[in-house]
């Protein structure tokens, strides 16, 4: 099944909006990591880094590569990045105008 853009705007926030979802893009933005890097990096469970993982390939956001016998994570494109930093500021601004009372 093809989504059309706005399903597809959907599924990719939806794999944003969860606080340890995010957690795990946040440590990707650095570098490559394990699941037992992000368990670490996160503090949550290998099964629960693993579920949050496998919605995050699904969405697109996240991409795997085996090396050896372990399988490095990583953002799927620099995009991500530059998207997150964007939202980021967004934020802020809007923060910054809801104090000012703008």
């Amino acid at each position: 099944m093809v989504l059309s853009l706005s399903e597809y705007k959907v599924e990719f926030l939806r794999g944003l909006a969860d606080n340890t979802r995010l957690k795990i893009v946040e440590a990707l933005k650095e570098q490559e990591k394990t699941v037992s890097e992000l368990v670490e990096t996160v503090g949550s469970s290998q099964a629960n880094i693993s579920t949050h993982l496998k919605l995050l390939k699904t969405t697109g956001i996240v991409k795997s590569l085996s090396k050896g016998k372990y399988m490095y994570y990583s953002l799927r494109d620099e995009a991500i990045c530059e998207f997150l930093n964007s939202l980021e500021e967004m934020l802020i601004l809007m923060r910054k105008k809801a104090f000012e009372g703008a």
